[in-house]
């Protein structure tokens, strides 16, 4: 990503073939802006091959972002996030001054590139991210198109406290609402989750967004809209229900994760309505010969709530003589539902 545009800097960088560190942290502890963004560039050009080496600059670089008057704040906030991606825990006691940065500056160019930042350190340390959760999606829904990046960052919290992220919902449904195909990879996984969480929405009005998703040629989104259901399906089989006879394309997918996502949204619905498989149930008997453990896993399950007799042949084999521990159990347990 380039910088912000300006004049012509002088040339005091130095080579990264050798990259001398303690000149340019003492070119970034001058005040003189000049110095401090010809060794802010000097980082940039290092960080393609020798990343590791612009570790010790992290604190710095931090200082100059509670410098309001600084011209070249992206240039600062691209090295943040490239620093990140090396090494999160260094860059992850930063995280504060970075919240007060784009709560601050919303609409400025560095900001995306400090939600970027933000979303690798709570991939690898969400704990660090977390009490900033609503603060952050005030920023994603004060920016102009809903950030990618803001979303990640709510949905790496998430993945550890889904209760974190209940104050964000409004801006997740909205930025569904809004654009489901380019924000629904970050959107869906994160409501379905807070949907199973020990607070989960009052009002399910995404669930017909993610419906219209479950035959979407893009994979990850198909993938996660069927994954949302499923979890919404534990908490509220009807809401999803109508879906259930329209997953065949979805049980045969190329893609693993859809397949084994579509069977345990037939199971929760099919466990807690006792409604017939319907045109799901030859697919369904068609995973338990599936490459996927996960895939032959649910499907044991579906077709146990399902009562499917036609599947009690090949639920004995997989219960003997499937190598996972997981399709056995499933397998076994379906056995005895069909008993």
């Amino acid at each position: 990503m380039d910088g912000e545009g300006g004049e012509a800097v002088e040339q005091r960088r130095v080579d990264a073939d050798s990259f001398d560190l303690p000149s340019v942290l003492a070119q970034l502890d001058r005040r003189e802006p000049t110095d401090q963004r010809a060794a802010v560039e000097t980082i940039r050009d290092t960080l393609d091959e020798r990343p590791g080496d612009c570790v010790p600059t992290v604190p710095k670089l931090r200082a100059l972002l509670e410098q309001p008057a600084l011209e070249f704040h992206e240039s600062v906030a691209y090295c943040l996030a490239e620093l990140a991606a090396e090494s999160p825990a260094d860059v992850a006691p930063s995280v504060d001054v970075i919240v007060s940065f784009v709560e601050a500056n919303a609409d400025q160019p560095a900001t995306r590139e400090l939600l970027r930042c933000l979303a690798v350190v709570a991939d690898e340390q969400p704990s660090a991210v977390i009490e900033h959760t609503a603060t952050i999606a005030d920023v994603v829904d004060r920016r102009s198109g809903y950030d990618d990046w803001g979303l990640r960052v709510i949905q790496q919290v998430s993945r550890t406290t889904p209760t974190a992220v209940h104050s964000a919902l409004p801006v997740l449904t909205d930025a569904l609402a809004a654009d489901p195909e380019t924000n629904g990879v970050p959107v869906l996984p994160t409501l379905g989750r807070l949907t199973r969480s020990e607070t989960p929405p009052e009002t399910l009005g995404f669930v017909e967004r993610a419906i219209d998703l479950v035959d979407h040629d893009d994979p990850p989104l198909r993938r996660n809209a069927i994954g949302c259901l499923a979890d919404v399906a534990h908490h509220a089989p009807a809401a999803v229900e109508p879906v259930c006879d329209d997953l065949g394309g979805a049980l045969e997918s190329a893609d693993p994760e859809t397949r084994a996502n579509a069977a345990v949204l037939l199971a929760r619905v099919t466990a807690a309505t006792g409604r017939d498989l319907g045109p799901a149930r030859e697919p369904l008997l068609e995973l338990l010969t599936d490459d996927f453990d996960r895939a032959r896993a649910n499907a044991c399950v579906a077709l146990g709530h399902g009562r499917v007799e036609a599947a009690a042949d090949r639920l004995e084999t997989l219960a003997a003589d499937d190598p996972a521990s997981i399709v056995r159990e499933r397998a076994d347990w379906a056995l005895d539902r069909l008993s």
